[in-house]
């Protein structure tokens, strides 16, 4: 299967975005993918009663070796919480010029996220 695009991306703007009111399910089997730009940010809603962990892929390779750049996985997020990531560097478009995020957990269900251009 392939990734489920996020392809719907809310300005922030000086009066404020309700986060809760545009986020999408995110697709734990096959992650997600969103299109890549410079100051774009990805929020994260744990409503699951476990944790959840992304992990931002990278398909740079760096040297005269190819060393490739390590994947970004940052800590959890615990059951109930929110995270707000990015913006992300050049060093995470993929070759179709998206972000892609994986995602771990216990069969993680009711986490959300939303695409937001600061």
């Amino acid at each position: 299967m392939a990734r489920a695009p996020i392809t719907a991306a809310t300005t922030l703007t000086e009066a404020g975005v309700d986060l809760l009111a545009v986020d999408a399910a995110i697709e734990a089997t096959d992650g997600n993918s969103f299109p890549w730009r410079e100051h774009r940010l990805l929020f994260v809603m744990n409503g699951d009663d476990a944790s959840v962990t992304p992990t931002f892929k990278t398909p740079g390779v760096v040297g005269r070796q190819s060393l490739p750049i390590p994947d970004f996985t940052p800590t959890a997020i615990p059951a109930g919480a929110w995270r707000l990531y990015g913006p992300f560097g050049p060093e995470f478009r993929q070759a179709d010029g998206s972000v892609y995020v994986d995602w771990a957990g216990t069969t993680p269900v009711s986490v959300t996220c939303a695409v937001l251009d600061a």
